[in-house]
């Protein structure tokens, strides 16, 4: 669609709503006359007395008239939906075919279900607070979560704090997302109430890993340093709580403070903690700080090694651990144990330093998967003869074929690596036991371990390069959600300052990268090394 004015605007127009609201009292005509004068609507009210349109667009989005009298039929469309396509971004980091612009579309089309909740504003909350008893899954708690933030109402915030308190596990995860996903001066407010003295663990652990998440972007106005106004309790306290998820949610926090002797003192004590999840979160925290210099006991030293080292044993028990709460977890329960695992798998890969004797027995200890993703996330092709095993079993050759794949930049289906699949539907859908391995090449295992490929020892590679700053920041924009994923994780690994989550919204990912791109051009960082 182009207007008089020359511009196109065919692809900023994301969704157009119409909303019929009949009011017997009102009559009479209804003008609405747009940014651009040539785009109007004039509605005469028939026995139809509001009409509210609202148009999205991918760059500015502009409400009419807030509406009152909600559809309860087309708000419950807005809420299933936000709760569905929330459900698909949280999982998108695991997909080897969507990238950053798809994700941009798709993040549009969950803003305008959101802006249709805010629009209906506590006409919203039954129906969504229904939704959530109804599947009680963390897509339907961030929609729940969002519209009892946004309209502020303290009702429906102690009304939410119940639902969540009562199924932790399942619901926090849609809550913390939320309270990254509204404007900040709302999630503040929130924030702020719920780290208060006599707040509840279940609260002080939603707000204490929001905060975490808002302020570790580099385009975010918040950083660290408005912890003391955001967060209303010392953190300290919470790094001493009686409760483990409330010590593990402020080692989080305290990743970023890197001037403060007292919390750095207390994330090295939390390496102690008798819970072992507590100690994974604080040897990342400590391994994050070590690597910014914040632990330097002299000037001249850039990272304090011992530390480092105790960081990464810490860490690596905890993961021994939490195979063993896997191995035990059944259902949902044992989807979550994964994701946790892999979380802080994906945190081994960059704290072990490439050629380390300890890789051996973490790849022999590990499930082959997870220790699939440590050879992924880890980049050393030094270990490409472990991939290449993995993919003579069925259960892992695909998987095995992609990690290969994105540590060589070779294409297997281009330079002909991969095995013919099964002719027919029902053998093709039998072939591939792992969802996420859906659409993944089966490689040839035999062809694959003779394939001449050039080797970079002891160092970490991504798509056949070895990994910079630049290099990362050119996937970041083109490469799928599963590489940038990876992408990510080596960006921060080479400089803390550089992050980027692949599962916020997609404008801020790119706001994001645009300004990283342009502090290396302004600063003329040079490349650290791996």
């Amino acid at each position: 669609m182009t207007g008089p004015d020359g511009e196109d605007y065919s692809a900023r127009l994301i969704f157009l709503e119409l909303q019929f609201i009949p009011d017997k009292a009102a009559d009479g005509v209804w003008p609405y006359i747009l940014r651009k004068s040539w785009l109007h609507v004039a509605c005469i009210s028939d026995g139809i007395s509001h009409v509210f349109l609202t148009i999205y667009f991918n760059h500015s989005r502009m409400r009419l008239q807030k509406n009152q009298n909600v559809i309860p039929a087309m708000v419950r469309r807005h809420v299933e939906d936000t709760a569905f396509y929330w459900s698909q971004n949280d999982v998108s980091d695991r997909s080897p075919r969507l990238h950053l612009s798809d994700l941009n579309r798709f993040n549009a089309t969950l803003q305008a279900h959101l802006d249709g909740i805010e629009v209906a504003g506590v006409g919203a909350w039954p129906i969504a607070m229904a939704m959530l008893e109804r599947w009680k899954k963390p897509g339907e708690a961030f929609a729940c979560a969002y519209v009892a933030f946004t309209t502020g109402e303290a009702a429906e915030l102690e009304a939410l704090v119940a639902k969540v308190q009562a199924r932790p596990d399942e619901l926090l995860r849609g809550v913390i997302s939320a309270l990254a996903w509204v404007p900040n001066h709302i999630a503040r407010n929130v924030i702020e109430r719920w780290t208060e003295h006599d707040s509840r663990p279940v609260t002080v652990v939603a707000a204490l890993r929001a905060f975490s998440l808002i302020s570790s972007q580099i385009t975010s106005s918040v950083s660290s340093a408005n912890g003391d106004t955001w967060i209303r309790m010392p953190l300290h306290e919470f790094l001493t709580s009686s409760d483990a998820h409330v010590r593990a949610a402020a080692c989080r926090v305290a990743a970023n403070y890197d001037d403060d002797e007292d919390i750095k003192e207390r994330l090295k004590d939390a390496l102690k903690d008798p819970d072992f999840s507590v100690r994974a979160q604080a040897a990342i925290a400590v391994a994050r700080l070590a690597k910014r210099g914040a632990y330097r006991s002299r000037p001249s030293e850039q990272i304090n090694e011992g530390l480092t080292i105790q960081s990464t044993e810490t860490l690596w028990q905890s993961i021994v651990s939490q195979v063993a709460v896997l191995n035990q977890a059944t259902g949902w329960y044992a989807n979550q144990a994964k994701r946790r695992l892999n979380r802080w798998v994906e945190h081994l890969a960059w704290m072990v330093t490439p050629g380390s004797s300890q890789i051996s027995e973490i790849l022999r200890v590990m499930p082959a998967r997870s220790a699939l993703r440590f050879v992924a996330y880890h980049g050393d092709t030094e270990h490409l003869g472990f991939v290449t095993q993995r993919m003579a079993d069925p259960r892992t050759a695909r998987y095995a074929g992609w990690v290969w794949q994105v540590i060589t930049g070779v294409d297997l289906v281009a330079f002909g690596l991969i095995m013919e699949e099964p002719s027919s539907a029902d053998s093709a859908l039998k072939a591939v036991p792992i969802d996420d391995d859906f659409g993944l090449p089966l490689p040839n295992s035999a062809v694959v371990s003779d394939y001449h490929i050039t080797h970079y020892p002891r160092q970490r590679c991504l798509n056949g390069n070895v990994v910079t700053l630049r290099s990362m920041l050119d996937i970041m924009e083109s490469g799928s959600q599963a590489v940038r994923s990876i992408a990510s994780q080596h960006l921060q690994s080479l400089d803390p300052d550089f992050f980027v989550s692949v599962r916020a919204p997609a404008a801020i990912q790119i706001k994001t990268i645009d300004q990283l791109q342009e502090l290396m051009h302004l600063e003329g960082l040079h490349e650290p090394n791996t």
